[in-house]
Formats: structure tokens, C-alpha cells, sequence
């Protein structure tokens, strides 16, 4: 008989939060995304459904993975021939950040324990289940989730920088453009100050919301940035960019630990006019030399599409580094709706390329 004792828990809150932390700090595959205090502030942030799935060896946890059930993304072309009724789910682990298993010990088991308790607990409503994750050492599982059904791709990519190279070596290593920018934001009357999330939460939030309407992008809740400051403060810090007495812009990163990277997580320059003062490449500039100072191994730029058209994959290529594939992975659930869903989402982005 099994010593391992797999539970679906709908909140983390049921759960001892050191003993999960134990777990995603212990593991060679946690990150800080899989702690208690990022799961807990989606879910008080998001109106999603927790399935987080924990498997307990003499009552102490030895394995996770987080999950939520999130809306599946349905263009309306797709919606209109899939044969059962809307709303349809999908589980994502992790859908704000960057999720999968997380195993201690009896790894075999405790995966098959893992997959199995969520697989035999999901609803009828939920279509499909996703894995996203930066760490590519998420391979050795690639034959594993294969044999489990789980079919990969790569649409997104991050651009990280080896900080063990030094500042020397990563400037000589970027494009000459951004050198430049360095060089004549460096030429200015300017501070970079560091604060919690915490600190003027107001403004970064608002300038965060002002950043992405001028991409035509679409804000996180504020309800999770309130969350983080409640249950994850200590792990984000906020970059403002001072230029000639005049705060311009900031930048908000995530401070992995576990996986020993600094993450540049948002944005929140609110003018482009401002631009012309090289915030950017200041913020870029001071992290990364904290991040080398404090000995984080990699700078991660953030998530971007793979398409070399893309101008945010320009733009951050310039900056040297690394573009790393995002390894992702969905089975699907559904019979009926998954092949539709499918057929249907690959028309789509043909359409939108």
C-alpha cells in the first residue's frame, strides 16, 4: 500500500503555508510563482476556482501543483460550432505567472498521483488543462506528459541575460542602440529608488494601467496587486526612475529566489514622450546590476511572442541575452469540444498572422 496520499484542495488557505513553501523551496523545479503567497493572491484577485493538487507522505507534502479553472479563450467563430454549452473551462497552472509539478520525493508516484487526482476530480465543464513554464528543465518530464497525453508548444518566448557574466560583459553584448541609450540617460541628472510593492501602490498601478492602454493592453486587477502586498510583499520590488527631479516611470519586478532570477515583471512608463529620456534603459540598467550584486544567476525580460516580426522581440533581443522558448504544454479533457476548440484556435491565429 501507498505511503503517498494524494487531496484537491480549492484553496491554498486549507493548506500550512510554510509546509507548502518547504515543498517549492526544497524542490529543484520551484519557483516563485508556485509559492503560497502568489496562489493566494490569485485566488483573492481573480474570480477563479482553485484545483490545487498536493500529495502528503506521513501527512507532510511532498509534492504540488497549483491549478485554477480560468475561462477558456473562445473566438466567437469557434464558439459558434463547438457542441456543448458556454462557459467553458480550462485549468491552468499557473494562469498569472508560471506553473507546473513541484516534487520532492517518489517523484514517479507522486506525479502519477498528481495528474490522476486532478484528472479524476475535474468537471464536465472543463475542456482542456495547460501547463506553462520558463524553466526548461521541465524537459525531463517531456516524455512523461507525452505518454499522459499532453502535446507541446512554443509560441512565447522570454530573453534572459546571465548575470554571471557581469555588467562588462552583458553591455559589449548589447545592441548598439541600446548601448547608446545607456550611455546618454547616463549623461542626465538622475536616481533609481527601490521600494516594496507596497509603497505608492496608487501610482504604480495607475501608470502600470496607463502603460498598457497605450498598447492596447489589458490590466491585471487591482484586487491582485492588493493581494501580493498582503501575502507576498517581500518578494517584489518597485524601480522609479528619477530624471532631472522628475519621477518618469517604474518598473516592477518579481524576486525568484528558487529559481535564482530577477524578473522584470511590468512596466509602468505612462508617457511615451518620456521615452526620450531613456527610463527604459535606466531601470534595465540599475536591475541588472542588483540583480548581480545579490547574486541572481539570470534576468528575465519578460514574456514575448516567438515571431521575429514581433517588435517587442526586437526590442528586447537588443538588450543580447538569450531567447529562451517558453515550454508549454495542454491535454485535453473533452472529447467533443477539445478537437473543435483545436481546429478551430489554429484557423484563427493563420488569420491573425
Amino acid at each position: 500500500m501507498s505511503e503517498l496520499d494524494p487531496t484537491l484542495y480549492r484553496t491554498v488557505e486549507s493548506i500550512n503555508e510554510n509546509q507548502w513553501n518547504n515543498v517549492v523551496t526544497q524542490s529543484d523545479r520551484g519557483t516563485v510563482y508556485h509559492r503560497a503567497g502568489w496562489t493566494r493572491a490569485i485566488e483573492e484577485g481573480f474570480d477563479y476556482d482553485g484545483h490545487h493538487v498536493v500529495v502528503e507522505k506521513g501527512g507532510n507534502p511532498v509534492a504540488l501543483m497549483p491549478n485554477f479553472a480560468v475561462e477558456l479563450p473562445i473566438p466567437d467563430s469557434v464558439r459558434e460550432r463547438l457542441p456543448v454549452a458556454v462557459p467553458l473551462k480550462q485549468l491552468v497552472s499557473v494562469p498569472t505567472g508560471f506553473g507546473g509539478p513541484v516534487v520532492l520525493t517518489d517523484e514517479a508516484e507522486s506525479l502519477d498521483l498528481l495528474f490522476e487526482c486532478l484528472e479524476a476530480t475535474t468537471g464536465r465543464s472543463v475542456v482542456s488543462h495547460a501547463i506553462e513554464t520558463y524553466d526548461l528543465e521541465y524537459i525531463r518530464y517531456g516524455q512523461y506528459l507525452q505518454t499522459r497525453g499532453y502535446e507541446p508548444t512554443f509560441e512565447s518566448c522570454l530573453f534572459l541575460l546571465d548575470l554571471r557574466d557581469g555588467w562588462d560583459a552583458i553591455l559589449d553584448g548589447m545592441d548598439k542602440g541600446r548601448r547608446r541609450g545607456i550611455r546618454k540617460g547616463n549623461e542626465q541628472e538622475y536616481r533609481i529608488e527601490i521600494d516594496p510593492l507596497g509603497t505608492g501602490l496608487e501610482t504604480t498601478y495607475d501608470w502600470y494601467v496607463e502603460n498598457l492602454e497605450r498598447v492596447d493592453g489589458s490590466p491585471l486587477p487591482k484586487a491582485f496587486f492588493e493581494a501580493l502586498v498582503d501575502h507576498l510583499e517581500d518578494r517584489i520590488r518597485v524601480f522609479r526612475a528619477i530624471i532631472e527631479g522628475r519621477e518618469v516611470g517604474r518598473y516592477v519586478y518579481l524576486l525568484d529566489e528558487e529559481g535564482s532570477v530577477l524578473h522584470h515583471w511590468l512596466s509602468a512608463i505612462p508617457n511615451a514622450d518620456d521615452y526620450e529620456y531613456y527610463p527604459s534603459e535606466l531601470l534595465h540598467e540599475r536591475a541588472i546590476n542588483w540583480g548581480i550584486d545579490r547574486g541572481y544567476e539570470r534576468y528575465n525580460f519578460g514574456k514575448t511572442g516567438s515571431h521575429f516580426s514581433n517588435s517587442v522581440f526586437r526590442f528586447k533581443h537588443k538588450y543580447g541575452g538569450s531567447a529562451v522558448p517558453v515550454f508549454n504544454v495542454e491535454k485535453g479533457y473533452s472529447r467533443l469540444a477539445w478537437p473543435m476548440y483545436q481546429f478551430g484556435r489554429d484557423k484563427y491565429v493563420e488569420k491573425s498572422l
